[in-house]
């Protein structure tokens, strides 16, 4: 990861969250004055959620310089992209673990530049990274095989697909690809437990009209 990088990462999570009571918040979409892009956020029962898109040219950027050709950046920089921040905001010794699977999350689009007028599209997964090392796996003609070098640096800059926060502010980001068009409307049904000794209990939340980022 690059210098660069890195300090776009720590921006991102550095941001301020509009908070309200214990029962939670969605917030309102903010858009960054400098780039247009938008943020969508979830706080609630100690989850603290934020989806930043990215524009394509930024992953195609990203993931070329990592060893992926043109082609393999570029099916992924076009799969709605975006970085996501996960905090477990309870408080350390008296909250609860926060546990994720975006096995678990589903998807709606709702305005897809194929069917604008589509509202009734079926509920789907998420492409997780594991979809994409499968994929991957099943290309036979090696002078388009992923490079394992690339496949690694794949791994470790994408959100794990399950991981557990522990209280206190435990936190991860990473990149998820929604496996969406660039433009395209979706409903996000976003799913987390929270568990403390032995009491674990399930949440779930709808994010409302998120937006791929546009392919400029």
């Amino acid at each position: 990861m690059t210098v660069i990088n890195k300090i776009f990462f720590i921006l991102l999570f550095l941001l301020p969250v509009i908070t309200t009571a214990q029962t939670g918040s969605i917030t309102e979409p903010r858009t960054d004055a400098a780039t247009g892009l938008k943020t969508w956020s979830l706080i609630q029962s100690g989850l603290s959620l934020q989806l930043v898109q990215r524009l394509p040219d930024q992953t195609r950027g990203f993931y070329q310089g990592r060893g992926f050709t043109k082609q393999q950046a570029d099916d992924i920089a076009t799969a709605c992209v975006f970085q996501t921040i996960v905090k477990n905001t309870s408080e350390k010794g008296a909250g609860e673990a926060i546990s994720i699977s975006l096995k678990t999350w589903r998807l709606k689009a709702i305005n897809s530049p194929q069917d604008p007028l589509d509202k009734e599209t079926p509920k789907q997964s998420i492409k997780l990274k594991e979809d994409w090392a499968k994929e991957w796996s099943t290309i036979k003609d090696k002078t388009k095989q992923v490079k394992q070098s690339a496949r690694i640096a794949f791994k470790w800059s994408t959100f794990p697909s399950e991981q557990t926060f522990a209280p206190g502010g435990d936190y991860n980001w990473g990149m998820i690809s929604f496996g969406l068009a660039p433009g395209t409307q979706f409903d996000l049904q976003i799913v987390w437990q929270t568990t403390q000794q032995s009491h674990q209990q399930s949440h779930q939340q709808w994010l409302k009209n998120i937006q791929c980022p546009e392919d400029r």
